[in-house]
């Protein structure tokens, strides 16, 4: 391993943008979800405890020497510029700045055990792994790791309490839905039954649970399926966490595969938020008390969050006035959305001249229903 350097994996979950990312594993060992592009050419491999245990420890030392460059409260940046440029790789480079980074902008809150399915692993490994970061790391308020629903239910309840003890808080599971047919017409590898049962796992064993919803991923065919069952599902579980990821039918995917074989429709951007409408309409908030998040660019509104046992109504009354919306007005905010703008419909008048007239002009001026949703496919493509 080369001095001062830590490996850095490919993706975390935009909530912990500012966290330590430590890699466990490499890359995907299911590999086969047909909407995922990310470990394609990759192959999977678990790394040594050891080999973990020594990158936390370049974690720490960098920490160290950053915070040796704080006096009464201030960082002497001068010192630690001096000091990055000092690093003698640019490998080494970018794992210092990742540390300053987490202990500017992170408040030294989190870390986020890499790559897909952390939970893979050996419990006993995972153990010595979190115990290992509590031990170097004693400011840590949060650990967390990606989880397959599969692999969830197939670990004991005893063992996700042995994790919890060592300091595990947080899993992320990507669900993506709740019905049986979309997941496997995306080949996910898991069940609903396999989500309730992991998730129940999770919840039980004091560990903090996210959940992911993809709008859109079951196609036209199965939309009502796919946001009724996945109600269905967090009912079941009651999630800390519902993170909403718009299903975009990315180029270059195996989901291309089957739309050309005739057996997948991509639904229309503005159809893929009433399918979160029907999903909302179908929670018992009396059953389900997390928070809904809607992290993520991809989806169209942004503002659609809060508690589902608490602002159901409100999210619902929410969604329900942009729809009312004319036509028009609609696909303006769609295409500023769609072009990068993170605003609120609401105050669309707040961009600038110059985007507003390009935005109603592009919009004005494609009527053609194919053409128009192409459009926003070519904007949304690049978020993925």
């Amino acid at each position: 391993m080369e001095q001062g350097v830590f490996q850095i994996g490919p993706i975390r979950p935009p909530s912990e943008a500012n966290s330590l990312l430590l890699r466990v594993t490499e890359n995907c060992p299911w590999n086969k979800c047909k909407f995922c592009m990310l470990y394609k050419n990759s192959t999977f491999h678990t790394r040594p405890v050891a080999e973990v245990k020594k990158d936390i420890d370049v974690m720490a030392e960098y920490r160290d020497r950053i915070l040796a460059h704080m006096h009464q409260g201030e960082y002497d940046m001068q010192a630690i510029r001096q000091e990055y440029l000092s690093m003698p790789t640019d490998d080494a480079r970018i794992c210092y700045q990742m540390v300053f980074t987490w202990l500017t902008e992170g408040d030294r809150q989190a870390i986020f055990l890499q790559d897909a399915n952390t939970l893979v692993l050996r419990p006993e490994w995972l153990i010595e792994i979190v115990s290992y970061v509590r031990e170097r790391f004693p400011e840590i308020q949060r650990i967390t790791s990606y989880g397959r629903a599969n692999t969830l239910a197939r670990i004991s309840q005893e063992d996700f309490k042995r994790l919890r003890e060592a300091g595990l808080d947080r899993i992320h599971s990507g669900y993506e839905s709740g019905s049986d047919k979309v997941l496997q017409l995306i080949s996910k590898g898991a069940t609903q039954e396999d989500e309730i049962i992991g998730g129940k796992k999770v919840k039980e064993a004091g560990i903090e649970l996210s959940i992911y919803f993809m709008p859109g991923v079951g196609g036209k065919a199965l939309s009502d399926e796919n946001a009724i069952e996945t109600a269905k599902v967090i009912n079941e579980v009651n999630p800390d966490f519902v993170r909403l990821r718009t299903f975009i039918l990315r180029t270059g995917s195996l989901m291309e595969e089957l739309r050309d074989a005739g057996l997948y429709q991509e639904q229309r951007d503005i159809d893929k938020l009433v399918e979160i409408r029907k999903m909302l309409a179908h929670i018992d908030p009396k059953r389900a008390h997390g928070k809904l998040t809607s992290d993520h660019i991809i989806n169209l509104l942004q503002e659609v969050t809060g508690y589902l046992d608490k602002d159901l109504s409100s999210m619902l009354e929410y969604i329900d006035t942009f729809l009312a919306l004319p036509d028009r007005e609609q696909k303006q905010y769609q295409l500023a959305r769609r072009m990068g703008f993170p605003l609120d419909w609401k105050y669309l008048y707040r961009l600038q001249p110059q985007d507003q007239a390009r935005v109603e002009e592009m919009s004005k001026n494609i009527v053609d229903e194919k053409e128009w949703e192409a459009l926003l496919h070519r904007f949304t493509d690049r978020y993925i």
